[in-house]
Formats: C-alpha cells, structure tokens, sequence
C-alpha cells in the first residue's frame, strides 16, 4: 500500500463532496464524503491500520462504499470517483470555492462564465478587474478575493480548540504508551491560550530522553520526521498538525517549560534578567558559572530570577515582568469562579433542548443561575423570538424556577435574549419587549463588512442603549474564517467604560470574541467582562473553557468578571412590566 497520511486521504474526501456541491449534486451524499473526511482526520493514527487490518467500517462514517475508495487510494494512488469529477470540476475551481468570502456558486460562475480554473487566473482576473463584469459580482468581492488569496498563501493556520484537543489526546496515548515518559505538558502559543496556532510545541520529562524520543519518531502517530537535533524533534502528524517535541531529563523540565512556553519578548527579558544576576538561562538548564542551580520546576526559575510564578497565559511581554517586579500580578479567574453561564439557546430559537434540560445542565457544572439568551426575531432567521414568544417563554422560565424550588434546588433561571444590532444600530426588539428582560445581550451578526466608521456608529449606538447590559461577541469574527467588524476599538472601550456597559468573552468555537488583547485593554479602563459559552446544545456548556482561558491571557481577576457573582448583582434593572 503507499504511504498516505490521514490528511491526504481525508482530502480526497473533501474534494469528492466539494466536486460534488459544485456539480449541484443531493447535499446528503456530499455530506457522507464529509464525514468520512472529519472521521478520517480524527483518527489518532493512520487510516492505513485500519484499512491493512479490514476495519474501516468499524469507524464513524465509514460503510462498505467509502471504505472501498480508501483502500484503492491506499493501493492505486487514485479513487475512480475521484477521477470522474475531475473531467468536469477542475481541482482549481474546488481551491476557489474554498475562498471565505467565494463559495461555491459564485466559484462555479467564475469557471462556467469567465473560464477562471486556479487560484492563479482568479487572482489575475481580480487584479484586472474583470470579475466585476459578472451581473451581481463588484469590485468589492475582487479585493476580498486578492486579501483572501494573499491569507491563503500564508502557511496554514488552526483554532485553539483544536489544538487542545488534539495535544492532549496525543500526550495522554504518548504517556500510556511505556516510553519512558515522566511528565508532559503542552508549550508555546498553545498553552499560552493565543487564538489561533501555527503548530504545537510539546514538552516532555523523560529518565533517558534520547531514548524516549526514538520511540515518540516510531510512534503511529507520526506520519513523518522532518528534522531531528539532539533530543528535540520536528515531527507531521497523520491529522495533518506539525509539532516541535522536546524531551528532557526531570531535572531540566522547569527550565524546558519556561523557555518554550513564553513568546519571544518574554523569554529574552528573561536571558537579559538572568544575565544582570549572573546567571546563564539555556536549554542545558539554569547556570551560575559552571553551577547548575535547580530548574526541575518553573517555580524555581522564576525564583532564581527574583521573580514569583508568571502563569502561562501572562508570558505574551505585555508587562508581566514588570508587574512581577513590583508584586503586581493579578489573580487570574479560574473556571470555578463563575456563578453562571450568562449565554446560551435552546429550542426555542436555534438551539437545542428545553429551558429544564439546559437548567440541570448548568447544575451539573456547578453554576447557581443561568441566563436563557434566545436569538430575536429578525429577517425570519435562526427561528428568532418576537414579543409574544418572549412572553411564552417566560412562562416556561417561571414553571422552571418553580419546580426546581420545590424540589429543593438553590438555582435560578433568568430571562434574557441575544438581540440583534442591526445594520443602522438600531435594535431587533422594541424598547416595550427589552424592558421586561433581566439580561439584554446586544450583538452583531449581519452586515459585517460595513467602514470602520460605520461600523464603529453602530456599536456605539447599542452601548449606548440604555436597556443593553452586555455587548456580545463585539467583532462578530470567526477565528480564520472571517474578520468581523472593522471597529475602533479605543472609541468603543471609551464608550463602554462611560456606560458601564458589559463586553463579552465569547467562548464559542471560533469566535474567541473579545480578543484578549482588547479585553485587556477594556480592563485597564474598568469594564466588566461577561465570560460565556455561547451554548446551543448541552454539551456546548463546556465552550466556557475558552472563555476562561482567554480571560486569564487578557490579566481578568474573579472581581472583574460579571459573572463571579450572584444572580442579584447581575441585574441593574429591577422592575420588569408584561409585555
């Protein structure tokens, strides 16, 4: 069979469904090629395994036909469908569809009307100005197409989540495996919680590393060793993540996790901090002369320094040593801080499960409230609330807080809604509806190409809003998916300290909205952040991670967090009328 990584192979998959979206073809087969190529990239070694032992089916996705063009792809180098859909969808328009911003049908245009077939002529045709002589497409999709080719070119880029995910299932396997292996952690961009990863950095205490690394270069699953220096390594896994590796005795683990964990500015204010009191920070540990001083800890290098512990997510140069220094080092929120989750949807908008089942989900967390935030009525979309199911859904609410009285709960269900700024900024629900509400989330979810000076007006407007506590996912972004609002974001932090308005952590996979740098900023000027999930779905509940994490990068302590406290405090409105 030839050498494939889970990658390449589930590629394939992505071009079949994507040939076939194209093609117009029915949106269930498509669908299946995509879930084989999601089950395929999940799998923690190569699908070739599977495939020599005949048990592809046994995995998500895959039946008896899709497991066929697996093993051709394995011992032929092509799939016939594959082949097929390449004579009448050239593999360059399927790179264009892939465009944010192009998609499928105006791709498929491009191809059919202008000829356009690679991501080389479309540029071309952008550049020129031709694309704008289609009916319906201007110049304003030609320089999306130019500033999304240029992003493209970039090298690739993932989300947090994923990193997380797939960094902790691969050192969890690496630990169980008997390597040798005495402690592990995650480095670099990754723990430091950064949005988005070029790759991962892995650290890790073994008794003898060079063995233990010849044994992590075998393992399933390493699809390939690019390079390899002493006992640290560059490695590509089958998922398609690269990730640098480091192994080293226990004795060095303190000094390892230092310096692969800050970012460069932090890690060279410790050299030259090591330098003044006379000591040598490297890869070979913590060094007086020719002395090597303890380093089996962090703890113990910062000390040596004269500094306390500086937190992983703190390491970015935004002043930590500085704060260290003067003792100034916040407290940083931890996840069981929070009160409540202060963002989530239920069936009744786009959501799923009742305003009971996300109650006992949120009790089973810890929380003591929570705030139901179904979407507003507004252009017909995502199943929105209007005034009379506003009205009807309180009623659920209150037989909720009823029954988990008289059951003996100490829990409360509050009553909110994520109400929709529109393009003028203007809000999705009258004045009337909002005044009978506990919690008013205000966000933005349309029109998000708008001037930065409109787009900046817009936001204004709704912190202005006197019926708004909480400013949702600010930008709008979706992490390498899309930008958000183009915002000036000094103005709408003056503006939000002014009227003591509430700004959103998103922890929703990919929004990570506010982007901790900003919420940093917003805390310097004493807004209150709203850590959230953004749940649709049980599950969901758990995007509080993120949030957190993201918190703890922007510097929040428990006492700059909303949700910290109790349901009485969140509230600043306290006589509700009917609607």
């Amino acid at each position: 069979m030839s050498v494939y990584s889970n990658e390449q192979v589930a590629g394939a998959f992505r071009d079949i469904a994507d040939m076939l979206e194209l093609l117009g073809e029915d949106r269930f087969k498509l669908q299946a090629y995509r879930r084989a190529a999601d089950s395929i990239l999940d799998l923690p070694i190569s699908v070739a395994t599977y495939a020599a032992t005949d048990t592809l089916e046994t995995l998500p996705g895959i039946g008896k036909a899709i497991a066929a063009k697996i093993v051709q792809l394995l011992q032929t180098d092509k799939i016939d469908l594959h082949e097929r859909l390449q004579q009448q969808v050239p593999l360059g328009v399927v790179a264009m569809m892939r465009l944010s911003g192009v998609g499928p049908k105006t791709a498929w245009r491009l191809y059919q009307e202008l000829g356009i077939a690679d991501l080389a002529a479309l540029r071309a045709a952008a550049t020129q100005g031709r694309i704008r002589t289609l009916r319906g497409l201007g110049s304003k999709l030609e320089a999306t197409i130019i500033q999304r080719l240029d992003e493209a070119a970039a090298p690739p880029r993932f989300v947090l989540h994923d990193g997380l995910h797939v960094a902790h299932t691969l050192l969890a396997t690496w630990q169980a495996s008997g390597y040798g292996i005495v402690a592990a952690s995650s480095a670099g961009a990754l723990r430091r919680a950064a949005p988005t990863l070029a790759d991962l950095d892995l650290v890790l205490a073994a008794t003898n590393p060079q063995a233990t690394l010849t044994h992590l270069l075998a393992a399933p699953e390493v699809a390939a060793v690019v390079h390899q220096q002493g006992t640290t390594a560059r490695i590509n896994l089958h998922n398609g993540w690269s990730c640098e590796v480091c192994v080293v005795p226990p004795a060095l683990w303190g000094a390892a996790l230092v310096l692969w964990t800050g970012n460069a500015a932090h890690r060279d204010a410790l050299l030259r901090r090591a330098a003044a009191y006379g000591l040598r920070l490297a890869a070979d540990g913590l060094w007086r002369d020719d002395t090597p001083l303890p380093c089996a800890t962090e703890a113990e290098v910062y000390a040596a320094l004269g500094l306390p512990f500086i937190a992983p997510e703190l390491r970015e140069g935004w002043g930590e040593i500085e704060a260290a220094e003067r003792g100034a080092l916040p407290t940083l929120i931890e996840q069981s801080d929070l009160r409540a989750d202060l963002h989530m949807h239920t069936q009744w908008s786009d959501g799923g499960g009742t305003v009971r089942e996300r109650a006992d989900a949120c009790l089973a967390r810890g929380y003591r409230y929570c705030v139901i935030t179904d979407h507003s009525a507004y252009l017909g979309l995502v199943n929105g609330l209007d005034g009379a199911r506003l009205r009807a859904q309180r009623s659920e609410i209150d037989a909720t807080n009823a029954a988990l009285v008289a059951e003996g709960h100490a829990f409360r269900v509050l009553h909110g809604c994520e109400v929709d700024i529109l393009p003028d900024g203007t809000l999705a629900l009258p004045d009337a509806v909002l005044t009978t509400l506990d919690w008013v989330i205000a966000s933005p979810h349309v029109s998000l190409k708008q001037n930065r000076a409109v787009a900046t007006a817009r936001l204004l407007q709704a912190i202005r809003h006197p019926q708004v506590d909480c400013i949702g996912h600010p930008t709008g972004r979706l992490l390498l998916q899309r930008p958000g609002l183009d915002l000036d974001m000094d103005a709408v932090l003056a503006v939000a300290a002014e009227t003591r308005t509430v700004l959103e952590i998103n922890g929703g996979p990919p929004r990570f909205d506010l982007d901790a740098e900003i919420a940093h900023r917003a805390l310097g000027l004493g807004i209150r952040l709203a850590l959230n999930s953004d749940a649709h779905h049980a599950p969901d509940l758990d995007n509080m991670r993120y949030a957190v994490l993201t918190a703890r990068r922007a510097w929040a302590t428990p006492l700059q967090v909303t949700n910290t406290g109790d349901w009485q405090h969140l509230m600043r409105k306290h006589q509700r009328s009917t609607l």
